[in-house]
């Protein structure tokens, strides 16, 4: 099993959604996430230790080295909100449900095998790098309707929160 599969196995359940997702992801992670709000450095420390759970799981060694890609920083910030917060035995492992808001919210779940448009996904990363969405999260991986703050200049385990507490709690 390759890292990339590994990675998309995290996020993909059914067979034919990875095969329908293979270009995107295999794109997002040759994209390098820039974290350039305090603190997003984090969420590349959380992508990059992936490659050391890999190793461990699989016994394989990673064949990506250098900074923290799109696609880890995703998996990875999924995987956090499902671990760290919204963790319910109940409901079972929810870390699909989180990656698939964050690239609906985005505009990257329209970028199957038929869509896929390495253009338009190279400017919705640019605009995630960049913190070019919207004041209110739209076209980023949380968006909140009405949010009276500035999404762009909030670290993102902070959007997060206040997304699930946007969709969970009020």
């Amino acid at each position: 099993m390759s890292y990339l599969e590994w990675l998309i196995f995290l996020v993909c359940q059914d067979d034919r959604e990875r095969e329908s997702y293979q270009s995107l992801f295999q794109y997002l992670l040759e994209c390098e996430f820039d974290p350039r709000i305090h603190n997003d450095e984090n969420r590349a420390s959380d992508g990059l230790n992936l490659r050391t759970i890999f190793e461990d799981e699989t016994g394989y060694s990673c064949e990506k080295f250098g900074p923290c890609s799109v696609l880890e920083m995703l998996v990875a910030l999924a995987i956090r909100c499902e671990n760290d917060i919204m963790y319910d035995p109940d409901e079972g492992d929810r870390t699909a449900i989180w990656f698939w808001e964050m690239m609906d919210n985005m505009g990257l779940s329209r970028m199957d095998k038929w869509r896929f448009d390495r253009r338009k996904v190279n400017l919705i990363v640019r605009k995630l790098n960049d913190r070019t969405y919207d004041e209110d999260g739209y076209g980023g991986p949380f968006y909140i309707a009405g949010f009276d703050r500035d999404m762009r200049k909030i670290e993102l385990w902070y959007q997060m929160n206040f997304w699930l507490t946007s969709r969970f709690l009020e």
